[in-house]
């Protein structure tokens, strides 16, 4: 067996809003599941990284859906020290929100078992589908909005440093 590569120390549930709700007509309804992710690196320590993973729904159909879903897990993970950049961003991505969403698929599962009608089940997905959709959504808004990350820079820049008096 080799050695691990991605290892997960901490994750947290940082917010579950989960709502039933009464279908108005019987019936499926046809529903997208909406994810994102914010990946962090520690400033200090290179092989650790925050990963910030979201999910939501949103109706296809006019009919609204059982549910409402906004949810975001946290996790914290370390690679070996040999590990290549190339890999820790790879890895933290793919298997890190892998990680992360099988973890909320239980988590949910678990939590709405008391619901009416069924539990909510996620849908199995091909996480490498997932991150370059969302990978490709961020390069897009990169390039539409490029001016916007340099506001950000320039904002923190400007943000007033605090003083305490004594």
């Amino acid at each position: 067996m080799s050695n691990p590569v991605c290892h997960l120390d901490e994750f947290f549930m940082t917010r579950v809003n989960v709502a039933w709700h009464e279908p108005s007509q019987p019936g499926s309804v046809d529903i997208d599941y909406l994810f994102d992710y914010d990946v962090a690196r520690h400033t200090t320590e290179p092989s650790r990284f925050r990963l910030a993973f979201r999910l939501g729904v949103k109706s296809k159909t006019p009919t609204p859906v059982d549910f409402s879903l906004d949810c975001e897990i946290v996790g914290f993970f370390h690679f070996p020290e040999d590990t290549t950049d190339e890999a820790m961003q790879r890895l933290i991505r793919f298997n890190g929100c892998t990680i992360l969403y099988g973890i909320l698929r239980g988590q949910l599962a678990n939590f709405t078992g008391s619901f009416p009608r069924q539990k909510l089940l996620l849908p199995t997905v091909m996480m490498e589908d997932v991150v370059n959709d969302i990978e490709r959504e961020k390069a897009q808004n990169r390039e539409a909005n490029p001016s916007s990350e340099k506001k950000v820079a320039k904002k923190a820049a400007k943000r007033p440093k605090s003083s305490t008096k004594k």
